[in-house]
């Protein structure tokens, strides 16, 4: 990501967009990756704040700003596309201090132990703290138990790695020499591994052939309903 970040001023990466605002293509891996790297600098974006909605404006107006200095989009940016971008910034973050409390979070020490030892050199040290006051605190601990229980509730996962939906519709689309792709072939696709076999019991049962009734209900979703508009849904 060195290279993005040590582009020259003026210089600017391509990055088409679909019809829904979304980043397509290889640049717009690049984007999420870059997105990935701004989340993780503390000047930019500080991991003391509780919550997304808590961090001030500034810093989300900044990493914009950041963005669009070195990725100029095709069709010209536009307030829905900055609020995807803010999403995926969001995201990120979230993503980042997760990432923080698997690598540093002991239950087994004290507040002050877990704080002194900063668990990656791209963390500011007065942020970390707060961060881990906040892990400790009895709101930090309810969050926590509440994000586990979700955790445990949620089996509809895919096995697209780290691929985007926008980006993987679009390479179906251009393999199917411009047929955009239905919502079933795309929850299909995204649920079958490289080697035929489905990512878990959920997508099998939905998904296996001979399973008729499975079938049928997958044939009885319209497309606009809300429950295959779920199935579709990744994360990216």
């Amino acid at each position: 990501m060195l290279d993005v970040w040590e582009m020259e001023h003026g210089d600017l990466i391509i990055v088409n967009l679909d019809k829904y605002g979304r980043p397509i293509g290889e640049e717009g891996t690049t984007l999420t990756r870059f997105i990935g790297s701004v989340a993780r600098r503390y000047q930019y974006a500080p991991i003391n704040y509780k919550s997304w909605k808590v961090m001030p404006n500034d810093y989300k107006e900044e990493m914009l700003k950041l963005i669009e200095s070195k990725f100029e989009f095709v069709p010209p940016i536009n307030d829905l596309t900055r609020e995807m971008l803010k999403s995926e910034l969001n995201e990120k973050w979230r993503q980042w201090k997760g990432d923080l409390k698997s690598m540093a979070y002991d239950p087994t020490k004290t507040e002050e132990e877990v704080a002194s030892l900063v668990p990656d050199d791209r963390v500011d040290p007065n942020q970390y703290r707060g961060l881990v006051h906040h892990w400790f605190s009895d709101e930090g601990q309810k969050i926590s138990k509440i994000n586990r229980q979700n955790r445990a509730k949620f089996e509809d996962v895919h096995c697209m790695g780290s691929k985007s939906l926008p980006k993987f519709i679009d390479e179906k689309i251009k393999k199917g020499k411009g047929v955009l792709p239905g919502r079933k072939e795309i929850y299909i696709d995204t649920r079958t591994r490289k080697d035929g076999t489905m990512v878990n019991k959920k997508a099998a049962r939905l998904i296996v052939p001979d399973a008729t009734s499975a079938q049928n209900h997958l044939n009885s979703l319209s497309p606009n309903n809300n429950e295959i508009m779920k199935m579709v849904k990744i994360k990216s």
